[in-house]
């Protein structure tokens, strides 16, 4: 299995496009050509990391948050990130990193965050808008079927948990072919009159253009009508954050007994709502206090997430219980989900590929009591 193959595994789930736009996801060092049999997953790239992927002769790190984040001026070993991209080089290990991307996927670090409390009814907390776009072509009815599977393996026509999802209507469509053509039906100069199929399909904005290719190599025209019209729907795939349902209803404080549990925190830190009990739970992991209010609007009585600043804190009191407990904590849940989408994938290619998650935390941060 490549290095290109494993990009195509993970984007599969959480396409590049859908990233923040100044974010740097994706292979940051390393040859995309390149056969990798053991890979090491972890949420950074530290000096730490390096040295373990070393010693299990890892050929591939692929971590969350990315390496490269910024621009480098220079790669010295004056530099920390210089230091790193020089030790990973010379033992040729490639990087690569899926962050914001796998923040907005659905299965991604927010759900994988809401499993954790055995939350039910998991859905986006605030679904991405103006993702998807709308192909609509004109096919004769003998070829509709083979154009819509076209498009279909190319990614259109998938809404939620469903695929090769189309809209068909018939009708008739009429042209006329200059004497330069060679019209599929019919003849040149002549006014021809066809039964044609409407047919309409989802696409993913990033796929668009690999959509209507496929879809033009498996039509008959020479000359095809098709449209493409931006949507500013609900994203079903994509989304930030995630809302879901407690089995029963706790009291707070049992709450976040559950919460230091599931996610291994040593502490976390919160402020009450308005209810003594809680059971309809909302969650985003790591920085995520900009959907506070997106909570309380989906009636939340919890909403559990990270870097919490003091004056968001006097704004959620009385209203939601919002409860800060740590970056690494609310992100290293996707670590196991992602390894183990990793080796499934190598299952079914039946490829030899280990992939171990790290043995070691990466969070700076400690608490002292």
């Amino acid at each position: 299995m490549t290095i290109a193959d494993i990009e195509h595994i993970i984007e599969a789930w959480a396409p590049k496009w859908i990233a923040w736009e100044k974010d740097n996801v994706g292979l940051q060092l390393g040859d995309r050509s390149r056969h990798v049999s053991k890979i090491l997953v972890a949420l950074d790239v530290t000096e730490k990391i390096v040295t373990e992927a070393i010693a299990q002769r890892a050929e591939l790190i692929v971590s969350h948050h990315p390496l490269l984040f910024r621009p480098l001026k220079a790669v010295t070993t004056t530099d920390e990130t210089g230091k790193l991209v020089l030790k990973l080089a010379k033992s040729n290990i490639a990087v690569y990193s899926a962050h914001t991307n796998l923040d907005f996927t659905k299965h991604g670090v927010s759900f994988a965050f809401a499993e954790k409390f055995g939350l039910t009814n998991i859905r986006f907390l605030s679904p991405l808008k103006g993702l998807s776009s709308k192909i609509v072509v004109f096919v004769p009815q003998e070829h509709v079927e083979r154009v819509a599977d076209a498009m279909s393996d190319a990614g259109a026509g998938v809404i939620g948990e469903y695929s090769s999802c189309s809209y068909r209507i018939s009708g008739t469509g009429t042209f006329r072919g200059s004497a330069s053509t060679n019209p599929f039906i019919g003849t040149a100069n002549k006014l021809e009159t066809v039964e044609e199929v409407r047919l309409e399909m989802i696409a993913p904005r990033g796929a668009v253009n690999t959509i209507v290719s496929a879809m033009k190599t498996a039509h008959p025209y020479e000359e095809i009508a098709y449209d493409v019209y931006p949507l500013e729907n609900d994203s079903t795939n994509y989304g930030m954050g995630a809302i879901g349902d407690l089995p029963n209803s706790m009291p707070l404080k049992s709450f976040l007994q559950l919460v230091k549990k599931s996610l291994k925190a040593e502490a976390v830190r919160y402020t009450a709502g308005a209810k003594q009990r809680v059971q309809k739970i909302a969650v985003c992991g790591g920085s995520g206090s900009d959907l506070l209010q997106t909570a309380v609007r989906a009636n939340a009585d919890a909403f559990v997430t990270a870097d919490v600043k003091y004056h968001t804190y006097h704004s959620a009191e009385g209203t939601i219980a919002l409860v800060d407990a740590g970056h690494w904590e609310t992100e290293q849940v996707i670590l196991e989900p992602l390894a183990k989408r990793l080796r499934e994938a190598a299952r079914h290619s039946k490829e030899q590929l280990t992939v171990r998650v790290t043995k070691f935390s990466t969070n700076p941060t400690h608490y002292s009591y």
